[in-house]
């Protein structure tokens, strides 16, 4: 029997992913292959190359918001935009939109973190990986993985190995369209992959994989969520539109889905993200027993 992880997105909630996986290892339950979307391509990328829980565990608490996040607009470029307005106000101009850049982050940081990342290492086995990332153009959900090609495909899906591109594809699948720059990966523009696979675990079944654990980081609480700002308002839509996908890919009864409640967390929250482990950690020991009945 063959087991797979799929781990969504969800921004720095992503971090409950360390927490179930803490848990699953200390069980003695240890995935054959790993799906990971935005979020959940970070820390899936970073367990299939072969660290342990633990040393992600570290990795995340130390992080700070400076070594990821380079701003696509400077002082006096957000100067210039806030001096522009003036013009639409007035008439003069008709396109404000144009003045916008395609992302406020421009994400090289943060692939130069992820580059030091994966040169840690290995203390694990390495696993078979599967990475999602959206083609802006096509809408093709492009799945980058250094695994075979599975047993059969879904339409709509291409497939890319991707060798030394590991961190390109990364990147790639957590370019969310308005925060972060689209990567460009040869003349394909790609976003985030959430976009159209959250729960990436039907790749799992495609590659042979007879059982899969879910982890679902948008059944999150989020009444007493701010509403107070433009991002707010963004990331709360973003959510909903998410958690529709998710609810679909969920839709079926061979996959057993864990769902962390993680409340109040944005994606400048790095003060939160030994919660998120925690709260990971706690969703994982509840739902152990059910999960022991379902891989035997």
């Amino acid at each position: 029997m063959k087991l797979g992880l799929a781990l969504s997105g969800g921004s720095l909630r992503g971090a409950a992913h360390i927490g179930v996986l803490e848990v699953l290892l200390e069980n003695g339950i240890e995935p054959d292959m790993v799906a990971g979307t935005s979020a959940g391509s970070v820390v899936g990328s970073l367990f299939a190359h072969g660290l342990h829980p633990k040393t992600i565990h570290k990795i995340a608490t130390s992080i700070r918001g400076k070594q990821l996040i380079d701003w696509t607009t400077n002082f006096w470029g957000a100067f210039s935009l806030v001096f522009r307005l003036p013009l639409y106000f007035f008439g003069l101009t008709h396109d404000f939109s144009k003045w916008f850049p395609e992302g406020f982050i421009r994400g090289q940081k943060f692939e130069q973190y992820l580059s030091e990342l994966f040169n840690l290492p290995a203390t694990r086995k390495q696993l078979p990986l599967f990475i999602t990332a959206v083609d802006l153009h096509t809408a093709e959900s492009l799945i980058f993985t250094n695994h075979m090609q599975p047993r059969y495909q879904v339409p709509g899906c291409v497939y890319i190995p991707f060798e030394n591109d590991l961190v390109a594809a990364v990147r790639a699948s957590c370019s969310m369209p308005g925060l972060f720059t689209p990567r460009q990966f040869g003349q394909r523009t790609l976003i985030d992959g959430a976009i159209r696979l959250n729960i990436p675990a039907e790749l799992l079944f495609q590659a042979g994989c007879d059982k899969v654990i879910a982890i679902d980081l948008l059944r999150s609480e989020m009444s007493k969520q701010s509403l107070s700002t433009f991002y707010d308002v963004m990331m709360r839509s973003w959510d909903i539109m998410t958690h529709e996908i998710t609810a679909l890919q969920l839709y079926d009864e061979k996959i057993f889905a864990i769902q962390p409640i993680i409340q109040d967390v944005g994606w400048t929250s790095f003060d939160k993200i030994e919660y998120c482990i925690e709260q990971g950690r706690q969703a994982a020991l509840a739902a152990l027993p059910e999960l022991k009945k379902y891989i035997l």
